[in-house]
């Protein structure tokens, strides 16, 4: 059984996230498998996705409804969940074949941080663990979250400084959207992004997130950043994210 577990909380995504992620899961896999979604609102949520609560955090506000949150995945425990798990963020597109991330590498296996490739830092968009293997990731950050944040960035910062053991996986399996993907100026306002050979899974990091890449649409926070964030409606994330 190839068990893949997400999380969702808060409003930043709706079920709808949720259930793409199992549609493109059934699409690329050699059955069986099983979704398990962490979740505070099981509402709308495909009946064939399983559902298990999703733990808060004791952290200090803002901290406690960020990407921190995700270190509740490393409790010795999760529900009655045995064995290992592949960990996909709601904001991936599968466009291949995922059966290899049952079986590379051993312990914890993750994807390269493409922003600082010369530093041994996991991206936590797609990982692999066996369950309650490193609780310790968890505890230490309990015992101390506020110095934690002020020493770690961020949460996959965190655990790429504490995780004894870290593999990453194949760097053509997982491709960033707009580390790869984008055309450089000023072709992207008008060509297609690339899909890159071998990818099977692209993560999107921020904006724009599937659904405005599907629709051609990059939000941005002040106008002049309209110049050079232009995308057309990005034909394979119409075909992949459904």
């Amino acid at each position: 059984m190839k068990q893949i577990v997400c999380m969702k909380w808060g409003t930043l995504y709706s079920s709808d996230y949720v259930n793409r992620l199992y549609h493109m899961i059934s699409r690329n896999i050699t059955p069986p498998f099983r979704l398990i979604c962490l979740t505070d609102d099981p509402a709308g949520l495909d009946p064939r996705v399983e559902v298990l609560p999703c733990p808060t955090i004791e952290a200090p506000p803002p901290f406690n409804n960020t990407g921190w949150r995700k270190l509740n995945i490393w409790a010795s425990r999760i529900g009655n969940l045995t064995g290992e798990l592949l960990y996909l963020d709601l904001d991936v597109v599968i466009v291949g074949n995922i059966d290899d991330f049952f079986t590379y590498g051993t312990d914890y296996v993750v994807m390269r941080n493409f922003t600082t490739p010369t530093r041994r830092i996991g991206n936590t968009s797609v990982f692999r663990f066996p369950i309650g293997a490193h609780p310790y990731l968890l505890e230490r950050f309990l015992a101390a979250p506020q110095a934690m944040i002020d020493k770690y960035r961020n949460e996959q910062t965190y655990i790429s400084g504490e995780v004894s053991q870290m593999t990453f996986w194949p760097e053509p399996w997982i491709r960033s959207f707009k580390e790869h993907c984008i055309r450089p100026l000023p072709l992207r306002a008008f060509l297609q992004p690339r899909l890159p050979p071998g990818v099977k899974i692209v993560v999107f990091t921020g904006n724009p997130r599937p659904q405005e890449a599907a629709e051609g649409r990059w939000p941005v926070t002040r106008w002049y950043k309209r110049i050079y964030k232009q995308i057309p409606p990005v034909r394979w994330v119409q075909e992949n994210w459904r």
